[in-house]
């Protein structure tokens, strides 16, 4: 499924893959030998003073000030994900998709989104949230999304690189999923990487019949 991005939102880049595939409330395996020892990797090496020099997360957050967020009070979901590590705290268990997709949020340092397709109505356009904009967060209820960088679909806008809303959240019985990567700054071959170690890591966890990626830079 193609993306379409607005003008304004020029230092951002998107990496997407689409596929179907059977999701499952655990894959212990996949914690035991992938999820778990990369949490581990950065609980022992990374400070949270660290966190804050990381490339991904530098030019995350200027992007962010580009279209007038305050990059302080609304942190990428990588560095809040990343925070919760270093600080002892793990990651919360929800389903296989939404684990991987968190590992590979905290592999690649970038925000990641994952929605159900079966719950998207028509073209995703990538756009500057208007101002008044709200949509009811993950285990957040309500929240304001103003100038947000969000993904819009004909129903209004269901995700973001801050924290996505629940109307396209993947479930357990998810058969067919778009995965975001949201990009700022990334050059062609930096994308090309992240575009491989998505289809890698999906194929490995899922084993899909195919995997359609995307660059939209």
């Amino acid at each position: 499924m193609t993306i379409t991005k607005q003008a304004n939102l020029d230092q951002a880049q998107l990496v997407t893959a689409t596929f179907s595939f059977t999701n499952s409330k655990k894959d212990t395996a996949f914690w035991e030998t992938t999820l778990t020892p990369l949490l581990n990797e950065i609980e022992v090496n990374l400070s949270l003073e660290q966190i804050r020099e990381l490339p991904n997360i530098i030019a995350t957050k200027k992007a962010y000030k580009a279209v007038g967020l305050d990059a302080a009070r609304h942190r990428p979901s990588s560095d809040s994900l990343l925070r919760r590590v270093v600080k002892g705290q793990g990651l919360y268990q929800i389903n296989a998709l939404v684990d991987v997709n968190n590992y590979l949020s905290l592999k690649l340092q970038l925000p990641i989104g994952s929605y159900d397709l079966a719950k998207i109505d028509g073209p995703i356009s990538y756009q500057v949230a208007e101002e008044g904009t709200e949509y009811a967060g993950i285990g957040k209820g309500a929240i304001n999304i103003s100038n947000f960088p969000t993904l819009v679909d004909q129903q209004g806008a269901f995700g973001s690189p801050i924290s996505d809303s629940t109307r396209a959240m993947i479930a357990p019985e998810t058969t067919e999923a778009i995965l975001v990567v949201y990009a700022f700054g990334q050059s062609s071959a930096q994308l090309a990487t992240i575009e491989q170690t998505v289809k890698t890591v999906l194929q490995t966890a899922f084993n899909p019949e195919a995997i359609t990626t995307e660059i939209i830079a």
